[in-house]
């Protein structure tokens, strides 16, 4: 996240450590926090961001926790609040940086850094993506999020940078459909095949997988039309065949609801 770091977010960060009032994201000079009261969170803030730098992620995120709990009126509790998830994301702790990114967006819902709040955690499950024969759950996830973004904030920097994480992000979903909708293929279960492969065409046709999919559905129809009319007149697709774990490939450990299925 080097590149990030150099963004005009950190450029605030700094900003505020190196002058009391600064910039607009971490509060102006019309504070009611006094100077003596904030000298020791500003030098906890100082602290982190230092060991931030040097790479000591996981004791950095404690001195900014510290910050947090010590100071929660204090200028520089607002830095805290959003560089304690950049510092657990670092350290790859993912959860405990979603959560901080999270709480961030809960306390301060207004606040300019919100949409690089939302982009870091639509990367926390880009960085946590598998191949298409993995467990999908992390590819949605992060499509969801930087779907959220860029809904939310169309012309923020953040959504900018976000736009090529979230073609990906939808490519390794459709490819996961694709790579099970070819295991069904092989098995001969072509009308789940089949559904699998009017997904990929359907909710993600601009990805490169278009072309191969159609063929594998008119590979899949015209098996389908060679079956007993009494088999190709059945009902539709058993639902089962979207959640139901495929030999070889993996998927998410818990059910999701209809609407919110990864397959």
């Amino acid at each position: 996240m080097a590149k990030v770091i150099k963004s005009l977010l950190l450029a605030g960060m700094l900003a505020a450590l190196a002058a009391a009032g600064g910039c607009g994201w971490f509060g102006g000079g019309g504070s009611t926090v006094s100077d003596a009261f904030d000298t020791p969170a500003q030098v906890l803030a100082s602290e982190g961001e230092t060991l931030y730098r040097e790479g000591n992620y996981d004791r950095s995120a404690e001195v900014f926790q510290s910050l947090k709990d010590r100071f929660p009126y204090s200028r520089f509790a607002l830095l805290a609040d959003l560089r304690v998830g950049d510092a657990y994301f670092k350290a790859r702790r993912y959860e405990e940086a979603i959560l901080a990114y999270e709480d961030f967006i809960r306390l301060h819902p207004k606040n300019e850094g919100v949409p690089y709040a939302i982009y870091q955690m639509g990367m926390v499950h880009f960085e946590q993506m598998h191949t298409p024969d993995r467990d999908p759950t992390n590819a949605r996830k992060a499509m969801q999020t930087l779907q959220r973004l860029v809904k939310q904030y169309p012309g923020s920097e953040w959504s900018v940078r976000a736009a090529p994480r979230l073609q990906e992000a939808i490519r390794r979903q459709a490819a996961h459909d694709l790579t099970v909708g070819k295991f069904y293929f092989k098995t001969k279960r072509y009308r789940a095949a089949s559904g699998r492969f009017t997904r990929v065409l359907t909710q993600y046709p601009d990805v490169g997988l278009y072309n191969e999919a159609m063929d594998y559905l008119r590979r899949a129809q015209e098996q389908i039309a060679l079956l007993p009319p009494k088999e190709r007149e059945g009902e539709d697709i058993d639902r089962r065949d979207l959640t139901t774990p495929v030999p070889g490939i993996e998927t998410p450990d818990v059910l999701l609801g209809p609407d919110d299925r990864p397959f």
